[in-house]
């Protein structure tokens, strides 16, 4: 067996037998063929394997069908779930798998009528009105989801558990939120034994050994992004310690040969991810890692630390070559202290991927080339440029949603690739245009060439160069859409919601104001303008308020 193969395989969709939970993690499939479509990964649900393993340790019988990584199509989704014979189902959703999310709902209650259906994940949370107008959701989970659930499993009357909302009748009811959840060590290691682990892969450029993995040590997020649904959330860690731990049972029982942490803000809690490099370092695994991390909370130290015990790639979120436009999206890090954290890491034998955003409040061509620019200049060993999209649940949707900005709320249209604002400053033709020529003009050069042929060690990295040349450059796929995509990419948002549930805008919730500990309880949020438009605009969106939390 070769050392990009799982050792252990895990459990498909033909092995789901009775359960009293079964989760489900929908597909996530594109109408268009964007770049990003063709690039992204599959990589194992963590949100509802950590909410398996928590119910698993209570002794509740628990099953997961990842419909998407095995690319099920509906009378195979309906097979298992009529094998599992559930009490509950639970689905977790973003924002592009909400559709699907939706029509497995209908799935699920046309082959068990009497299973409760609990949707959660940032998109449900954000939109509890919308997602429970479809009669085939019973609950929506708002927050962390492990005590909820499970307290759920135990209710005998709903209004009884924190951090869920519910129908009735033609009304959403809203339970007070629950409790956030400090000590993350409280909680088993993700149930990765109950999902197919060898199906799952990384995005493209994203790896250096296979196979690779996710995993998160972190919670919430310090930031103030605009665009982000973890903005000012509660900032929680696991222990090093557990976290080593799970990495070595990854490595010894699956044949796991590299990590991938997707934690908003990896290097915030500085003691601790001192204390993992120690122990990754001490433990002398076939192990290599990759992580997200803040130009403002990364030094020198940290950067050899982590290359000592593994790490090989960092991801910083770069996001506007234009202080302007960065302090419109209240990520207010200096571009020279950006520069220097990417020097640092070079300097420290780390690649660097750099990720940008095209199309934001204020946006001229002139700051899109200022991004373009800078990218250049950083000369990062990997780019990722994405259009400003305004996921529910961030400041950016509450503002465009309450000014009349938004371009459409089909969900499936929200992918990073879609410019989905009316803005005066910038056409949706100019974002598009420069979304392409940013990517050809940054790759089309022969240093970043160089360095992606150098970093070639295997036969799959070859293959993800072509395909990458397909995509990026060309705007093509090497092959047609599945069947699997056609099947799932019919629908739309409103072939679902049957049930007249009104929708308030005072229930237009930010993410993070689910999310806040009890250290946060008196941060209430003051307006504050957003400044940089024309005058022109200035009195068109007189009204336009983002909350300043």
């Amino acid at each position: 067996m070769g050392k990009e193969t799982i050792a252990t395989k895990g459990p498909t969709s033909k092995d789901i037998r009775p359960c009293e939970v079964l989760f489900i993690n929908p597909p996530w499939v594109s109408k268009t063929q964007n770049i990003r479509s063709g690039m992204k990964h599959a990589m194992p649900p963590l949100s509802i394997l950590s909410i398996a393993a928590y119910l698993e340790s209570q002794g509740r019988q628990v099953q997961v069908l990842d419909a998407h990584v095995e690319r099920l199509i509906d009378h195979e989704v309906c097979d298992a779930i009529r094998r599992a014979n559930p009490k509950w189902v639970g689905v977790t959703v973003l924002t592009a798998t909400s559709i699907t999310a939706h029509r497995i709902a209908r799935l699920v209650k046309s082959t068990c009528p009497d299973c409760q259906v609990v949707f959660g994940g940032v998109h449900a949370e954000a939109v509890p009105e919308e997602t429970l107008a479809n009669s085939s959701v019973d609950f929506v989970v708002r927050g962390d989801g492990e005590e909820v659930f499970l307290n759920l499993l135990h209710a005998e009357d709903p209004r009884t558990v924190n951090g869920i909302c519910y129908r009735e009748g033609t009304s959403v009811t809203y339970n007070s939120p629950a409790e956030v959840i400090m000590d993350l060590d409280k909680y088993p290691r993700a149930a990765y034994h109950l999902v197919p682990m060898h199906l799952y892969y990384p995005a493209i450029g994203a790896y250096k050994n296979l196979p690779a993995i996710n995993m998160m040590m972190t919670r919430g997020c310090p930031g103030k992004c605009t665009f982000c649904n973890s903005a000012n959330t509660t900032l929680r860690t696991r222990s090093a310690a557990r976290v080593a731990e799970d990495i070595r049972y990854l490595h010894e029982t699956y044949g796991i040969r590299e990590v991938e942490f997707f934690d908003d803000t990896f290097t915030v809690m500085v003691k601790n991810v001192k204390e993992f490099c120690r122990l990754m370092k001490e433990a002398n695994l076939d192990v290599v890692w990759t992580a997200y991390i803040r130009a403002d909370c990364f030094n020198e130290e940290m950067g050899h630390a982590m290359r000592d015990a593994g790490c090989h790639q960092v991801l910083v979120g770069v996001e506007s070559g234009n202080m302007k436009i960065l302090e419109l999206l209240r990520k207010t890090i200096s571009l020279d202290r950006t520069k220097r954290a990417v020097r640092i890491a070079q300097k420290c034998g780390l690649d660097v991927r750099g990720s940008f955003i095209l199309g934001n409040v204020g946006e001229t061509t002139e700051t899109m080339m200022d991004s373009l620019r800078f990218a250049m200049e950083l000369d990062a060993e990997l780019v990722n440029f994405h259009i400003n999209t305004p996921y529910p649940g961030t400041q950016l949707y509450k503002w465009a949603k309450e000014n009349g900005v938004l371009v459409t709320e089909e969900w499936t249209e929200y992918e990073l690739s879609t410019f989905l604002l009316k803005l005066p400053t910038v056409t949706a033709q100019q974002v598009f245009s420069f979304y392409d020529e940013a990517h050809r003009r940054y790759f089309f050069r022969w240093g970043p060439i160089k360095t992606r042929l150098k970093r070639m060690r295997s036969r799959m990295q070859v293959r993800d160069a072509i395909k990458a040349f397909f995509y990026v450059m060309l705007r093509l796929k090497p092959h047609k859409a599945s069947a699997f995509s056609r099947a799932w990419a019919q629908n739309c948002k409103g072939d679902f919601f049957d049930v007249p549930v009104g929708f308030e805008e005072a229930n237009s919730t930010l993410t993070w104001e689910l999310r806040q500990g009890p250290e946060a309880s008196e941060n209430k949020p003051t307006p504050l303008d957003l400044y940089g438009l024309p005058a022109a605009s200035q009195e068109n969106m007189s009204k336009v308020r983002l909350a300043d939390n």
